[in-house]
């Protein structure tokens, strides 16, 4: 037996494994080089100046009033509109304001400004205008220093006649001015770090001698600001809840704070009473290794993003700087002959780890005795912090599991039966096993690298296997369905066919893609989907068009395979998952496991133990844990990439760019807080040109109360959807995009130009429908109400609808144009179809119906303007969707007469834009057929419901 050596420690070890780990968990010792320099001189400092670290220490109780601590029932609420839906809040960490210095307020208490700068004071720039020229130029244009400058010069060239005096020299006086923004001012670090273990006695690789730096920002700080934003006192969670429909008591999940792990965190917290009243605040961490350029020498960054669970998903979705960039790791290179040896690989792992835990170890005191922060409603809070959900893609969670590859991170399942029913993994089993068992059988009977400590090991309440968040985009979009199904397709057809039939199959499969109609935000794939450099991009749009193209080419089992994947990626996307979805959730999972078996029965795979898509077991309990998963994706921190990384990394010259990087990314930061505090001062209302015009108008004492918006602002962009930040206020609303691409001609032109010379007739029916005189007129044509002959043409309508699963604004709403014109982009026509209300106390299909868009127009009548459209109508094939592919089947409607189906509809009975896809049974596609003669050369189609998650629900309340 080995004793630990540690003053005041008595544990005793049966190995020195289990030694090393109790150590390095009970007694860690953080790196002892560092070197603290500001950003704005780390391009300037040299590699010898070595400076201690100074690190904030958090402030505990101030041993105030507490809530009671006998109090366990949960608190319950109502919430939203109508009393649909109730919460019960924790009892103890229950988020009450309290002063500065954490003494507790009574209810009802006004809460303290941010800030005492008066609606007038612009500091650190002198006007409206000084600001908005700094922000533009560097936030949303980019503009290099260089450009900048040539901009300026010409500038200030104009006002010298004028006398006036220029707004910034040069880009060096617009750059100290961001910088002298005191807000979301929190100054990068570094720290550096290098090999401590046992060296050869020759040859020794160079990764030994090197020293790594690894560059960061306070979390605590960036913390500290996040809760401040007062953009965001609207749409965060102060305590933990449980949410339940009111009329069924049904539990549903939407964000981090209404999952169990909040609850349970709460619960073991608020044992210590000193904690009650606080407010919990999870820190939710994601990184992810990411290449700038292919084309230049070193270009990978390992960026670390933080978050908080307070905020709701659709915040830390929807772009608003609720994910925030903390600090860039280090990536330790080494040649080929070194990079596979295993003291190599354990150093690069114990370095990824001992550099999270140095980063987040300022957070430590604020884990156990609560902290004193003020929030973006004004009120200060205790805050006790929490290391929450890790988002990583599966290389990632390995590392952070220490788990060898091929194992699952979750749960003990082995890794040749990972289907099998399986424990979950949890820190103290492994600290179990670590200190029982040697190195060699910890991987082969348990999946565990015993020798590496993992960063969560010296927190409290730290379990990195509960932590390990879902990952839709890389376990289910591009591992399950892009690099497994499509895939065994390929090799199933040449298994079953021969290569050269396969690979004609494949052909007529991509041409099948390749064909489909254009619909707004939709990836085109014009040479099908065999192309080599995938992105998650890429593999999400092919999911939206793959399942009807492969119909009628492999059998019924595949497709019934790819439908269950679908539906199953579709619900786990949902913004709301109730205990019904679920239900729903296991079933597709069940179905999938039951018709994936034809790839094994036909030998085209051997196994189905894939770690990947095995995480699909674990979905249900993940969600109950952490609430939706649309709100701990990759796909966020993906997207993060190109703001603080992508984007940065091209606008520096590339002579030590991280330096640069760093400083760019400060100054978006400021700007961006800076931008914040103005809208808060309603200091920014309307446009620059405006606000200028009406100063000057007042100074002259002119009226300007019939002040315009300046053209062209406030102008719909027909080219691309857009997410929209407006409250939530309506389900849908469809009108005529207002956008310059109209004409004036006769509604006689216009039927000539449709070929529909009965369309006046049709005009006519439709007046009449909508003074509701149609059923009892008996007049002559000549008395019916008139209308001129003059219309007004438009290309487009714009749809306002609520779509919080898909890309959307912080209120969940999106804007989406439904196009009709006869050349889009200069190129073919397009004729979007749309969904056509037909009646509203039907769910789904049900309630309505598919039309296809040959016109938008206005015209008056009897001095009421009409927005409409000319459709025409599709009919329902079934009165349910397809069994194996799930959807709906529509063809075109026809007339007693075998004529077209052609009607005049109001833009109000729109609902908004449907995809259809072709029938294409087992009839190959000619080369020459092109997207734009899709709708017009087929006989039957389906009713897209993959093409996003709203068409998912609305199409999927049907059945």
């Amino acid at each position: 037996m080995i004793p630990c050596t540690k003053t005041g420690c008595h544990r005793w070890f049966r190995n020195k494994l289990g030694l090393t780990q109790h150590v390095n968990v009970y007694h860690p010792v953080l790196p002892s080089v560092n070197i603290s320099v500001p950003v704005e001189q780390c391009q300037e400092s040299s590699a010898g100046e070595e400076h201690s670290q100074v690190l904030p220490d958090g402030y505990g109780d101030s041993g105030n009033p507490l809530d009671d601590p006998s109090n366990s029932n949960p608190l319950a609420e109502y919430v939203g509109p109508g009393d649909r839906y109730y919460r019960n809040y924790h009892p103890n960490l229950t988020g009450r304001p309290c002063d500065s210095l954490g003494n507790f307020l009574p209810a009802g208490h006004p809460a303290e400004p941010l800030t005492d700068m008066q609606p007038d004071d612009w500091s650190p720039y002198s006007s409206r205008l000084e600001f908005e020229l700094a922000d533009f130029l560097f936030t949303r244009s980019q503009m290099s220093a260089a450009n900048i400058n040539e901009l300026l010069n010409l500038w200030n060239a104009s006002l010298l006649s004028t006398g006036g005096q220029p707004i910034f020299r040069d880009s060096g006086e617009m750059y100290k001015t961001i910088d002298s923004t005191p807000l979301g001012d929190v100054q990068w670090e570094k720290f550096s770090t290098s090999y401590t273990g046992e060296w050869p006695t020759e040859n020794v690789p160079p990764w030994m001698n090197d020293t790594y730096d690894i560059w960061f920002r306070s979390p605590k700080e960036v913390i500290r600001n996040m809760l401040s934003r007062p953009d965001f006192s609207d749409a965060i969670d102060y305590r933990p809840f449980r949410e339940y429909e009111s009329a069924t008591d049904s539990r549903q999940w939407e964000d981090f704070m209404s999952g169990d792990w909040a609850w349970k965190q709460a619960d073991t917290i608020s044992r210590d009473p000193a904690t009650h009243g606080s407010t919990f605040v999870p820190i939710i961490l994601g990184s992810d290794k990411t290449t700038v350029s292919v084309a230049t020498g070193q270009n990978d960054y390992y960026p670390l993003y933080l978050s908080i669970g307070n905020i709701r998903n659709k915040v830390r979705r929807a772009h608003r700087n609720g994910v925030i960039l903390i600090a860039f790791l280090a990536i330790p290179h080494m040649d080929k002959e070194h990079a596979s040896t295993d003291a190599f690989r354990r150093f690069r792992r114990q370095l990824f780890h001992s550099s999270l835990a140095y980063i987040l170890h300022d957070l430590m005191p604020g884990m156990t005795e609560p902290i004193v922060m003020q929030f973006g409603d004004g009120h200060y809070r205790r805050v006790i912090f929490g290391l929450g959900p890790y988002i990583a893609d599966y290389e990632e969670q390995v590392l952070l599991a220490c788990i060898v590859r091929g194992w699952c991170v979750k749960c003990l399942a082995m890794r040749q039966a990972l289907d099998t029913d399986a424990l979950y993994r949890s820190r103290e089993h492994a600290e179990a096993l670590i200190e029982e068992f040697d190195l060699k059988n910890l991987r082969d009977e348990y999946g565990i690298i015993g020798d590496i400590i993992p960063f969560t090991s010296g927190f409290p309440r730290a379990d990195i296997y509960e932590l390990i968040a879902p990952d839709i985009l890389h376990q289910i979009i591009k591992g399950t369905f892009k690099d497994h199904l499509v895939e065994w397709v390929e090799s199933y057809l040449k298994a079953m066919h021969g290569t050269a039939k396969a690979n004609a199959i494949l052909d007529d499969i991509d041409r099948r893609i390749a064909a489909v109609a254009p619909f707004t935000g939709l990836r085109r794939f014009p040479e099908g989907c065999h192309f080599k450099q995938w992105t998650g991009n890429d593999s999400k749009a092919l999911m939206k068009v793959y399942l009807p193209a492969i119909e009628g080419h492999v059998p019924v089992e595949i497709v019934r395979t790819f439908r269950a994947l679908l539906e199953f990626t579709y619900l786990v996307r949902c913004n709301v998952i109730t205990e019904e979805t679920l239900v729903t959730i296991e079933d597709a999972i069940n179905r999938f496991h039951k018709h994936r078996e034809i790839f094994r029965e036909s030998g085209t795979v051997q196994t189905f133990s894939l770690p990947r898509q095995h995480a699909m077991k674990h979905y249900p309990d993940l969600i109950r844990l952490f609430g939706a998963p649309n709100g701990l994706c990759t796909l966020i921190t993906k997207s993060k990439h190109i703001d603080a990384v992508k984007d940065p990394y091209r606008r520096t010259n590339r002579n030590k760019p991280l330096g640069q990087m760093l400083i760019i990314n400060q100054r978006l930061d400021k700007l961006a807080a800076s931008r914040r505090d103005f809208s808060r001062r309603g200091m920014l209302e309307g446009s620059c040109l405006t606000a200028t015009m009406q100063l000057f108008s007042t100074q002259d004492g002119r009226a300007h109360s019939n002040m315009s918006e300046a053209p062209g602002l406030n102008r719909c962009n027909e080219d691309t959807d857009e997410a929209v930040d407006c409250p939530t206020s309506i389900e849908v609303h469809v009108e005529l995009a207002r956008t310059p691409r109209t004409y004036l001609i006769t509604l006689s032109k216009l039927a000539a130009e449709l070929n529909l010379q009965h369309l006046p007739t049709i005009l006519e029916e439709f007046l009449l429908q909508q003074l509701d005189a149609y059923d009892n007129c008996d007049s002559d044509l000549p008395e019916w109400p008139t209308y001129g002959n003059k219309i007004t043409v438009v290309n487009a309508a714009a749809a306002l609808f609520y779509v919080p699963s898909d890309i959307s604004g912080i209120g969940g709403m999106r804007r989406e144009y439904i196009r009709s014109c006869h050349s889009w982009q200069n190129g073919a026509p397009r004729y979007d179809c749309a969904f056509v209300n037909t009646d509203s106390g039907l769910k789904g299909m049900y309630g309505l119906d598919i039309v296809r868009i040959l016109a938008f127009f206005s015209f008056v009548s009897q001095s009421k303007r009409y927005p409409c459209a000319v459709v025409r109508w599709f009919d329902r094939v079934g009165d349910k969707p397809d069994t194996d592919t799930g959807m709906w089947i529509v063809r075109p409607a026809f007339t007693a007469q075998r004529r077209p189906s052609i009607g005049i509809i109001h833009v109000d009975t729109l609902y908004r834009a449907a995809h259809l896809i072709p029938l294409y049974a087992t009839h190959p596609v000619s080369r020459n057929l092109k997207p734009h003669h899709s709708y017009d050369s087929f006989t039957a189609f389906y009713i897209n419901k993959f093409i996003d998650h709203h068409a998912f629900s609305l199409l999927s309340d049907s059945y």
